[in-house]
């Protein structure tokens, strides 16, 4: 009975069928197409088949591979996860900028700079560092007596600290005559050098331009940051070369000396170091 049931199957598998397209006025036969069931089954098997086969060959041997989730290669991927570190450290470097520059521009105006928070890179952690700019009267007075005494001593942190600076090998920014010393008494927190006219001003440190604008009062100034908290500003500029975010070199010309500012009584340099927020003598560390 299965075997006959099989054969039944079979035949009705085999069996002929014709399809016939006939014009509708005049009955003729346009078109006749004769098949079977089975013939009908294997085109679609074998045409699926073939459609799988094309498929794999695509997405295995072509870039389609890549459109495919999951199937990116692994340069791609390295590629993603180093632009995405990328723009997370550049987010964390433009603040960190950002909050370096709005205290440093409070310092050129003349005000009290708000505490900081430096942002490190993605390996690292966000920590808060509470530097005050303010300077009290005791720290004044503790600055001026330090000055009086012997460089090389080490008994005080302020020592240590132009110990530091005495490490890093300033370049010049100007060749001339220093006209007004560094003077805290007096609220003068650098010192004035009158050079020739058109004289060229040099950067005293590898660092990034983070100030360069015109303010009424001290003219054209830009402003360096340098590595390990040091900071060189310089006023009264007649042409400024470099803009906010450029890096610049030790010895590499930044400025043109002038007479711009209502602060300036004449053609000259204005130029102050700044260690980890503190005002420093420049003759200490530099020779003009």
């Amino acid at each position: 009975m299965k075997k006959r049931k099989r054969i039944n199957i079979l035949t009705d598998y085999k069996r002929k069928f014709r399809l016939i397209i006939m014009n509708d006025h005049t009955l003729e036969e346009r078109i006749s197409i004769r098949f079977s069931a089975l013939e009908i089954l294997s085109i679609v098997f074998c045409s699926g088949l073939f459609l799988f086969i094309t498929f794999i060959l695509l997405v295995g041997y072509t870039p389609m591979n890549q459109l495919v989730p999951g199937k990116a290669s692994r340069s791609v991927h390295k590629d993603l996860i180093s632009l995405v570190l990328k723009a997370d450290s550049l987010e964390k470097m433009l603040l960190e900028n950002e909050l370096y520059l709005n205290n440093i521009t409070a310092i050129v105006n003349g005000e009290d700079p708000k505490n900081m928070k430096v942002i490190k890179s993605a390996t690292d952690s966000i920590v808060d560092l509470d530097i005050s700019f303010k300077k009290s009267i005791e720290d004044s007075l503790l600055r001026i007596a330090v000055e009086s005494e012997d460089r090389i001593s080490i008994n005080t942190e302020v020592n240590k600290e132009r110990l530091g600076l005495e490490n890093i090998l300033f370049f010049s920014p100007i060749k001339g005559v220093v006209t007004n010393s560094f003077n805290i008494k007096e609220n003068h927190f650098g010192v004035d050098i009158v050079a020739k006219k058109g004289e060229s001003i040099k950067c005293v440190y590898d660092g990034v331009v983070v100030i360069s604008n015109w303010t009424t009062e001290t003219g054209y100034v830009i402003g360096v940051q340098h590595a390990n908290g040091v900071f060189s500003i310089y006023k009264h500029n007649s042409i400024l070369f470099k803009e906010v975010g450029e890096y610049v070199s030790s010895g590499e010309v930044i400025a043109i000396i002038g007479n711009s500012g209502e602060f300036s009584s004449g053609p000259h340099l204005h130029f102050e170091l700044w260690y980890k927020g503190i005002s420093v003598n420049p003759e200490n560390y530099i020779s003009f």
